[in-house]
């Protein structure tokens, strides 16, 4: 009985083990997916600021020369605008990406607790069976003083 507890606590602190690993790599993909959606975050805010400074700049300083630009101006407008488009949708899929790695540590933190919580149930058995044998010695050896004093007298 103590050895095949034995056995299956040594297996129990592997799954653990394993799962404390993971739990790490969950947490590392989690953190790379917050770097990456703040650095879209921050692209997708600089590209807001090129077409607001083009903005102004048509209607401010550019517009004496806006019939001879116009063409240049418009195509800009329209780079910036698909550019600003593609980074939104981009911005989306990161945060969806986000949400999928952090549903992920946690699914995996919920199976470190169970795992530990068995460990844990695993670790009482066998202390309480490593206890069970110690007291079975005692008595047997209460018995053999017993049996040895009925002998003498």
């Amino acid at each position: 009985m103590i050895r095949e507890a034995r056995e299956l606590l040594r297996l129990r602190a592997l799954r653990v083990q394993r799962l404390r690993a993971r739990c790490a790599e969950a947490q590392q993909a989690v953190d790379e997916a917050l770097r990456v959606l703040r650095e879209r975050q921050r692209s997708l805010e600089a590209r807001r600021r090129e077409m607001a400074q083009l903005t102004h700049s048509l209607v401010h300083e550019l517009a004496p020369a806006l019939p001879r630009w116009a063409g240049v101006a418009g195509a800009e407008r329209e780079r910036l605008a698909d550019r600003l488009e593609r980074l939104e949708v981009a911005l989306i899929d990161d945060e969806e990406h986000l949400e999928a790695m952090q549903e992920k540590l946690q699914q995996t933190r919920a199976e470190l607790t169970r795992a530990l919580a068995g460990e844990d149930a695993v670790r009482s058995l066998a202390d309480a069976a490593l206890r069970e044998r110690a007291r079975a010695q005692e008595l047997r050896g209460e018995m053999e003083v017993e049996d040895q004093g009925r002998r003498r007298g």
